[in-house]
């Protein structure tokens, strides 16, 4: 089953290189900062937030799957952050601006 995973994170005493570092890590993991909508078009997810859509065989192992990821990819370049991650299995997303 595809669920969609959404990854938020805060990188304490990070510098920007230290935040580009962690968009490259998170986009080798499948979660991008820019996703393309429904009618085709490109978005890009609020700063300090990813998303992407990944296979499984259940929300929870998912989460775990993409939470450990994170952790480990984060923790190879020392950076200390705080991540919060949502998996959805029957799922629907959408962008606007004010």
């Amino acid at each position: 089953m595809s669920y969609l995973v959404y990854c938020t994170f805060d990188l304490k005493n990070a510098s920007s290189k230290d935040y580009e570092n962690a968009y490259t890590d998170l986009l080798r993991l499948g979660l991008a900062k820019v996703v393309k909508a429904d009618a085709g078009h490109n978005v890009v997810i609020p700063t300090t937030s990813t998303m992407g859509f990944f296979n499984g065989s259940g929300a929870t192992s998912v989460r775990d799957s993409v939470q450990n990821s994170v952790k480990s990819a984060f923790a190879a370049r020392r950076l200390t952050s705080e991540v919060f991650i949502v998996v959805g299995g029957d799922w629907a997303w959408s962008v606007a601006t004010t």
